[in-house]
């Protein structure tokens, strides 16, 4: 069983759960969008097609888009795009799950193995934030977004739904 201090601990648990959650979908859908219009640019400009429609272009066109393909993927390498994509959908997906774990809790507080579920929770947490910390960019901005709707998810006319 949990006291009241550890009960409200879990609802502002939760609701930062969720936040990360959709935080860390956001950045994995940017970081997959921005590969696929890198790929597809690159592909587009290395395809006969770009070729037959820059050939009759003043000899300087060629050479600005190759350098320009070659700098977009050089981006993508360098940055690691995909590793960077896979890695915030893994932390959309743990903090989801933590979050629905929270929410489990949240709606069995009284239960006997209460306690230890909360203290396993704050556990993986804490893994979950030291791969964040070292892995993905922090953006305030989208931070305060996702919170902002995530309380109005848990709001009503200024009254907070528990």
């Amino acid at each position: 069983m949990l006291t009241e201090h550890q009960t409200a601990r879990v609802w502002q648990n939760m609701i930062e759960a969720e936040v990360r959650s959709l935080y860390f979908a956001e950045l994995a859908n940017r970081f997959t969008v921005r590969k696929q219009i890198i790929s597809g640019v690159t592909f587009f400009l290395s395809s006969g097609a770009a070729a037959s429609l820059i050939g009759k272009a003043p000899a300087w066109v060629p050479i600005v888009l190759s350098v320009l393909t070659a700098g977009a993927s050089a981006y993508s390498i360098a940055v690691s795009l995909d590793r960077k994509a896979s890695t915030m959908a893994k932390l959309h997906s743990a903090w989801n799950k933590i979050q629905s774990e929270y929410d489990r809790l949240w709606n069995h507080w009284y239960e006997d193995e209460a306690e230890a579920a909360f203290s396993e929770l704050i556990r993986r947490e804490q893994e979950v934030s030291e791969t964040a910390t070292t892995e993905a960019p922090w953006d305030t901005r989208l931070i305060d977004k996702w919170q902002d709707h995530v309380n109005s998810r848990y709001t009503n006319g200024g009254v907070v739904i528990a």
